[in-house]
């Protein structure tokens, strides 16, 4: 049988040899009662026909869109695009569409986002949130509309009650600059993002408590930068010449690069003048000549707990409110001054 673009669901049954209900069964994603093989077969004659159903007709009469929306906080930074890939190949998978948008840490950006995606009739809502102080955008879906919403990098106050998906960001922090403090550096300083979430807020509170706890707590070595890490690199010339810091903790990929190039610029040595441990993980800080230790963050994993709940949620509308935190991994190198034969390492 060949392909066609008028083929039927008829078509797609003859061809895999089941029934129109179990086709539709299969389409429509309740197909967990339906043996694998057969299912494969479903969607092998789907693809061989070049079935293509008419979604339109299909939404209005399930009241559905077939479209979620993916809400971001900074879409240029090179550890977004595994996140949006991710969502987009799961929701892709469940012939559904993604829109995207980046909200630039605008909350009023945020607050028409939402109320535009609410007005396209989206089938979900996944969203990075910018710290506000006013969430009846959020609180709106969740209490008046049967859209499911997940938070995702970062959560909300309790009262909201809005499902998340998030990584150990204190934790993790803490135990950063705890190995800091284990290679005998002193001063240790920070370069923050502004406070616009409580992933950044819980990362602050971990590099506190860890010198906090040594009496090693100095709060004039705490530096903040923009979202974008702009003047990371003019921040950290002057902590090192003026503070006679001893290692820095960067909270981003783009603080850490403003870093390092601060630090290439005016030739300090790593580690030994400044020892570094930055935020998350991409190529250039393996090909440095001194290469980075850096937090990793698992995103693509949080971003497909994210897309795998948002669909739990549209199934059992009235599941409890899930939490979920996958824990980040502190990856040595060398940079905070281990080596290959270095104790703290192993």
């Amino acid at each position: 049988m060949g392909t066609s673009r008028n083929s039927t669901i008829v078509d797609v049954a003859k061809l895999a040899g089941v029934s129109v209900s179990t086709v539709s069964v299969v389409m429509n994603n309740k197909d967990k009662y339906v043996a694998p093989e057969l299912r494969e077969k479903v969607l092998n004659a789907i693809a061989q026909l070049n079935y293509a159903p008419n979604f339109i007709a299909r939404s209005l009469k399930r009241n559905a869109t077939n479209t979620i929306g993916l809400i971001l906080t900074n879409i240029t930074s090179p550890v977004t695009p595994a996140m949006v890939r991710t969502v987009q190949k799961a929701a892709s998978e469940n012939y559904v569409d993604t829109l995207i948008i980046s909200t630039e840490e605008n909350d009023q950006i945020e607050i028409n986002a939402v109320n535009n995606l609410i007005s396209k009739r989206v089938d979900g809502l996944i969203i990075c949130p910018v710290l506000s102080k006013n969430y009846d955008h959020l609180n709106f879906v969740k209490k008046e509309t049967d859209i499911p919403i997940v938070c995702i990098e970062r959560t909300l106050p309790t009262p909201l009650e809005i499902a998340s998906v998030t990584t150990n960001n204190y934790e993790i922090s803490k135990e950063a600059v705890n190995h800091l403090i284990e290679h005998g550096r002193k001063r240790i300083a920070l370069i923050a993002l502004p406070k616009y979430g409580s992933n950044t807020i819980d990362r602050i509170r971990g590099y506190e408590d860890a010198l906090k706890e040594k009496n090693l707590y100095i709060p004039e070595l705490i530096k903040e930068t923009d979202y974008m890490g702009t003047d990371a690199f003019e921040i950290a010339h002057q902590l090192i010449e003026k503070q006679k810091i001893d290692a820095i903790f960067c909270i981003s990929q783009s603080i850490t690069l403003g870093v390092y190039k601060a630090a290439m610029h005016y030739h300090y040595k790593i580690p030994e003048e400044i020892a570094i441990i930055g935020y998350d993980t991409v190529d250039w800080m393996e090909v440095t000549p001194v290469k980075i230790t850096t937090i990793r963050q698992p995103l693509i994993k949080i971003a497909q707990t994210a897309i795998n709940l948002l669909f739990m949620m549209k199934q059992n509308p009235n599941m409890n409110v899930n939490h979920s935190i996958i824990p980040s991994e502190l990856i040595i190198r060398q940079s905070c001054g281990c080596s290959s034969d270095d104790p703290l390492q192993q």
